[in-house]
């Protein structure tokens, strides 16, 4: 997985940046200065994917760009061998966004360009039929249901498939779907698909979740939750209608949630991002079928507006260390999730920095897993992910090892985006 990532997938992405910004020049009316700035970026983008499929050693980055640069170069220097093909998979993947965010650094005017924007943008316009869907069940959800008196029963099987929207909308990641189609995309987003694809949650603790809200620790406190938002688009508007869910449904006080500072990994979410959203869905040009979309767009921008949702960053989210270290380097990041009452972490990149990125045993509990984040009483984290990358962790046992390697043989279910796992821990 390491060595597609790095020989095919990494020279794509940064091709595609290089048709990016060479499009935005030629598209749009700038001045000399920014047009010359971006033929610059371009060039350098293209020398940065010559380096990667000619295997050159990492360079260091401009230190005083990030406060995470410094600890990159400290990494690079005292390796002394580093290549883009033989280093760290998640140090170098993390450093080939932070490359890229150093070149736009360099230009003023092109410093907070998202090189990223159309495609993340002309991917959440495809989904607008899974969008429609998804919004109009919500909506139908709490016309229906918010108002009732639910079962405990009920309760608890609602909470199971709002969960499980969350979880498989990070099935549309932008860097992994290369070879998908937007037939694909819509199919993986259905509801039918949705509800088959429970039993594909190789570690399912949510019932231990449902648990935990419903408990008198949990209800007795804030009942503060934040999110680690992974993916834009189509995954960032299901993270909203779950939001949404908590919040309506009397489970969360308030939800925050958490960005990206710089474009990341091609689709992961910024501030920019979530505002955007909420402007599309009230557009007529991407969503004709105005009623139940009119309905939802309000209620999340209702939300937004009382201060029920907020949006934070913090510039660890994209550095290059697992969160193993950090206690180390931002340790008043550990405190502050340490006061919320839940910590959702969505997507691939969030459980493998959460896990090391360690080749643990499939039968390693998720709590070990998180070594010395949870070591002394570290947050309450979910973890919300489809498979794709080598670390797995959670299993219950050999049989479910063995059927999971029969019906996807060579390990093919941590990889290819079909399993999943809800892992959760009270961080205790």
């Amino acid at each position: 997985m390491a060595a597609e990532t790095a020989r095919i997938r990494w020279p794509r992405i940064v091709q595609d940046m290089i048709d990016d910004v060479e499009s935005t020049i030629r598209d749009q009316d700038h001045s000399l200065v920014v047009a010359e700035d971006g033929t610059k970026i371009a060039r350098r983008l293209t020398d940065l994917k010559r380096d990667i499929i000619d295997d050159k050693p990492l360079t260091t980055l401009p230190s005083q760009a990030s406060p995470d640069f410094q600890w990159v170069n400290d990494r690079i220097e005292e390796s002394n061998s580093w290549s883009w093909l033989d280093s760290p998979w998640l140090f170098t993947e993390c450093y080939m966004y932070s490359r890229v965010r150093s070149i736009f650094l360099e230009s003023s005017s092109w410093k907070t360009y998202d090189v990223f924007e159309r495609q993340k943008k002309s991917t959440f316009i495809n989904s607008q039929v899974a969008v429609q869907e998804l919004a109009l069940r919500y909506i139908d959800t709490v016309s229906e249901l918010a108002d009732s008196r639910m079962t405990p029963e009920q309760q608890s099987a609602l909470f199971l498939e709002m969960a499980q929207v969350a979880l498989w909308g990070n099935a549309t990641d932008l860097s992994m779907l290369t070879h998908l189609s937007i037939e694909d995309l819509q199919s993986l987003q259905g509801r039918e698909t949705i509800q088959k694809q429970q039993r594909n949650i190789v570690d399912n603790d949510l019932p231990q979740v449902w648990a935990y809200l419903t408990s008198a620790e949990f209800t007795s406190g804030e009942r503060m939750i934040d999110i680690v938002l992974d993916n834009s688009g189509f995954e960032l508007f299901t993270d909203m209608v779950f939001a949404a869910y908590l919040l309506e449904f009397n489970i969360a006080k308030r939800i925050r949630f958490h960005v990206k500072d710089f474009p990341w990994f091609v689709s992961d979410a910024m501030t920019s991002d979530v505002q955007w959203l909420l402007e599309a869905l009230k557009s007529t040009q991407y969503f004709a079928n105005r009623a139940c979309m009119d309905a939802l767009s309000s209620r999340l921008e209702g939300l937004f507006e009382d201060g029920k949702i907020e949006i934070a960053s913090h510039w660890f989210w994209t550095a290059g260390s697992s969160y193993h270290e950090m206690h180390e380097r931002a340790p008043e990041l550990v405190a502050d999730l340490k006061s919320r009452d839940l910590v959702i972490f969505k997507g691939d990149l969030h459980y493998r920095k959460l896990t090391n990125d360690g080749l643990w045993p499939h039968l390693t509990s998720f709590k070990r897993a998180l070594g010395p984040l949870v070591r002394q009483g570290g947050p309450r984290i979910l973890s919300l992910r489809t498979n794709k990358a080598d670390v797995c962790v959670g299993l219950e046992s050999e049989e479910q090892l063995k059927e999971l390697e029969a019906e996807c043989p060579n390990g093919g279910w941590v990889r290819n985006g079909k399993y999943a796992v809800a892992s959760f821990t009270k961080g205790d």
